[in-house]
């Protein structure tokens, strides 16, 4: 087993080379990428497209889904209204169309969007009057935003060129025929959602009636919504209000998510569940998954369409308390990164499990410019597919004290099921546009030959119910084309032929909704169901009956929300740089180790550790610790009993042998021969600490210092890259136990000579207080297990530290201890500081 071969010290990754009896891939183009094996890669993906939607055609439509085992269409459960599971996402509305249109249009087929847009506009005025009760959120992010996708793609991607390509002039021809009637029918059912919004808390309930509103769905349906639900439409209906001139959409969803925002806790982190009745948060638990993933996801998204600074602070704030709180790995040592759910006002690790929903994490980590640690939070979820074949809903990361000989892969999965899910594609090819790095098309043809091998049906594709024993799920859910499949599809347009890579889309800010859908603002863009009056060119008379009902509804006090109300949107202070206290050194500067992360988009950290002459070659193989995750989750990591055993059957990705053959035939650096292995598994053992109140942590000063000192001035033992922590107060920190004869994060045996050197006179079990120039007192304070112990520290609230960093501290009043008591804080005679008896590698105190 690979985790085996890591514990023995060393794994070569040569071997595979001899490893010629393995199945090969399902096609002749053995990982070769080529222009032709791509070509093949984006056909066979568009028929998968094809099977799935001929499938809902022929046995679904006009239903909301078709069972892909059975071959049945598939809509709400009016026997019971209390199966939420199956009826939040479907109101008898055609959904698999609404969620879709976009996607026709990126799979370029012109006769399916040309008979949806005719099935659409003969049934717009009655196709949302429906006695179904569904959830907001989720007919939102697929039914509305698919709507508003589609009317911006009929209307701002071809119209006003004189030349496009060929292949999107008959695109070009449904755009002019084009009248606006998908944005009547967004503002139709927007109308239909948005009295969830209008309560007296300003907390939407989670759902309606479609036909007959809010008082038609029984209270106890009422009383639980998540933080996602209650954010997320902020973005579809923002845009709907903006595209349409009536602004109660955007009020309503604004009203509510800067009160949740402010409703957050002394850490910055908002809870997961809330009841909109009763006006409270219902758990004090968090993480970036079920039930919050898309309300960060759109405060990045938000900002980036509607260039909002507000909402860019917000995920600013939310990253920073999440690194500090939640962060597990990401460091310079390790390979992978998690973010397991904590506490919202304590940060304490509150689950041992994650969930499939937060593998969107890296794609949003891509779009926001941190690329290195989104390939390490991807790293997970990529192992996850290499044991399971799928992601399981909840996977338990970690077993509290349970013998690992006990454990089995059934006690790895909290819930069991994998409805085809497109979080892991979609951060892949987030990836692979940012790094362009071939592992990530390999990734994306290991879920290819998965849909045609393992989840293709008769009718569609059909999840997995079970991930323990392999049973199946009798569902296709809309986001399996509308996400899952497109985001496979996009992935392999490595040349930019999707027009959503092309210039003709080269001019607008978009992104994609949390549902796949591309979405942007034209601030100037002048619909083909407006025209133009002779009076100014600005002003606009709008022709249709349905913007005459918007002016009268503008004019009525009684449906919307006063406008003069909008300064509550944004009733918060953007964060300003603070006047700490530095040491008094010429050119010695500091900088925040969270802010200018966001300045600029990091770039591809993969080139920074390969040489530019090598023509085959794959980032993955430079990472000193790719297979790290492998050792470290073993006792999570186990294939169930119906899967292969072995990682060498093409199961484990970056083990293929016929990719590995192919990106690993370079050296490193230039002039070194062909040698590549994972570093030891480290044998030291890390915990945290928190000191002080940890509900003032964000008081608390950290930055990051860097010195640049005139020619011929004197040299300070201050480097770039050091920390300054003014006081030991409110910190939550990551440390290090580091004891002779182990093996450290950094690949390096501790040393008799590092542990005497650090600990000084404070080696043989006595440690000194000093402060500068005074002679070192002595006090007790060590057990006998720590004799020879001493501390590094990791991590500090949040911020990495650097290998060969110091963080810096001023001088404190040392805390002596009573006789019989251990000391707590202490300085040594070197200025390092001692905390529990134990001296800290890298805390120093900085006398001026």
């Amino acid at each position: 087993m690979l985790f085996y071969l890591l514990r023995r010290g060393t794994f070569i990754f040569a071997f595979l080379i001899f490893v010629h009896q393995i199945t090969a891939s399902d096609t002749n183009y053995n990982s070769s990428f080529t222009p032709d094996h791509i070509r093949y890669l984006q056909n066979e993906t568009q028929a998968l497209f094809v099977h799935a939607w001929s499938s809902y055609m022929e046995y679904g439509f006009p239903a909301d889904e078709v069972r892909p085992i059975t071959c049945e269409p598939y809509g709400p459960d009016y026997e019971d209204i209390n199966n939420t599971v199956r009826n939040d996402a479907m109101g008898n509305i055609s959904s698999t169309v609404l969620d879709n249109l976009d996607t026709l249009v990126i799979m370029e087929q012109w006769d399916q969007l040309e008979s949806m847009l005719s099935y659409l506009k003969n049934n717009q005025q009655d196709l949302f009057e429906q006695d179904t009760i569904v959830q907001v959120f989720e007919l939102s992010i697929r039914s509305l935003g698919g709507l508003l996708s589609a009317h911006l793609l009929l209307t701002d991607i071809t119209n006003n060129r004189k030349v496009i390509p060929p292949k999107y002039i008959r695109l070009q021809e449904i755009s002019k025929k084009y009248d606006g009637f998908l944005l009547e029918m967004a503002y139709d059912l927007g109308l239909r959602l948005i009295p969830a919004y209008k309560t007296s808390t300003n907390i939407p309930v989670p759902r309606v009636n479609l036909a007959k509103g809010v008082r038609d769905v029984p209270p106890p349906l009422q009383r639980d919504a998540c933080t996602s639900g209650a954010t997320t439409p902020v973005l579809e209906f923002t845009l709907l209000s903006r595209l349409t001139g009536d602004p109660q959409f955007e009020s309503y969803t604004q009203l509510t998510f800067w009160k949740l925002w402010t409703s957050k806790s002394t850490l910055n982190l908002l809870p997961m569940t809330l009841d909109p009745i009763a006006n409270t948060w219902k758990d004090t638990l968090t993480g970036i998954g079920a039930s919050i993933d898309s309300f960060y996801e759109y405060a990045a998204k938000a900002s980036i369409i509607f260039d909002d600074k507000y909402m860019w602070s917000v995920f600013k704030t939310s990253y920073k308390a999440l690194l500090t709180h939640s962060a597990q790995g990401g460091g310079p040592f390790e390979g992978s990164m998690i973010f397991p759910n904590v506490g919202t006002n304590d940060g304490a690790l509150q689950t041992d499990w994650i969930d499939s929903l937060g593998a969107f994490w890296a794609g949003l980590q891509v779009l926001t410019g941190q690329v290195t640690e989104a390939i390490k939070t991807h790293m997970i979820y990529l192992k996850l597919w290499n044991y399971f074949e799928s992601i399981p809903e909840r996977w338990v990361y970690v077993h509290f004290n349970k013998p690992s000989k006990a454990i089995t892969s059934n006690d790895s999965i909290a819930l069991e099921w994998y409805p085809l899910r497109p979080e892991f594609i979609e951060s892949t090819y987030y990836l692979y546009r940012a790094t362009k790095d071939p592992m990530y098309l390999q990734i994306g043809e290991r879920v290819l030959n998965l849909f045609k091998n393992k989840f293709k049906t008769t009718c569609g594709f059909n999840g997995i119910q079970d991930v323990r024993t392999g049973e199946l799920q009798n569902r296709m859910e809309t986001f399996v084309m509308g996400e899952t499949l497109k985001y496979l599809y996009l992935l392999f347009d490595t040349k930019d032929e999707v027009f959503l890579h092309s210039n003709l889309m080269s001019n607008k800010n978009w992104v994609f909704s949390t549902e796949a859908h591309p979405l942007w603002f034209n601030k100037h863009i002048s619909p083909s169901y407006r025209e133009k009056s002779n009076k100014s060119d600005e002003v606009y008379q709008l022709k249709r009956p349905f913007f005459q009902k918007i002016m009268s509804l503008m004019n009525s006090e009684e449906s919307l929300i006063s406008t003069n109300d909008s300064s509550y949107f944004r009733n918060i202070t953007l964060p300003q740089a603070a006047d700490f206290q530095i040491p008094a050194v010429k050119n010695l500067q500091k900088r925040d180790p969270f802010v200018n992360r966001f300045e600029v988009c990091e770039t591809n950290p993969f080139n920074k550790n390969l040489n530019s002459v090598a023509f085959l070659k794959s980032g993955f193989y430079s990472m000193d610790y790719l297979f790290s995750a492998d050792y470290s989750y073993r006792n999570s990591l186990i294939k169930p009993d119906y899967l292969s055993e072995t990682s060498l059957d093409n199961s484990y990705v970056e083990l293929t042998p016929s990719f590995f053959d192919k990106f690993t035939m370079y050296a490193k650096n230039e002039g070194q021969e062909f040698f590549l292995q994972c570093p030891r598994p480290h044998t030291t053992e890390r915990y945290e600490l928190f000191m002080g109140d940890i509900s003032q942590i964000n008081q608390i000063e950290v930055s990051e210092l860097y010195y640049n000192p005139p020619a011929n001035s004197e040299e300070l033992i201050i480097m770039d890259g050091d920390l300054w922590v003014p006081e030991l107060n409110s910190l939550r920190i990551q440390f290090e136990k580091l004891r002779a004869g182990l093996v450290d994060t950094r690949n390096v045996v501790i040393s008799h000579e590092f542990i005497e050197t650090t600990r000084q006179d404070d080696y043989n079990g006595k440690h000194a207080i000093s402060k500068k120039n005074e002679k070192p007192s002595k006090s007790k304070g060590h057990t006998e297990k720590d004799i020879g112990l001493v501390l590094r520290i990791a991590k500090i609230n949040g911020v990495q530290v650097k290998p060969n960093s110091i963080i810096w501290t001023l001088p404190f009043e040392p805390h002596i201890p009573s006789p019989g008591q251990q000391s707590v804080i202490d300085i040594a005679s070197d200025g390092r500081v001692i905390i529990s008896g134990n001296v800290v590698e890298n805390l120093m105190v900085w006398y001026d």
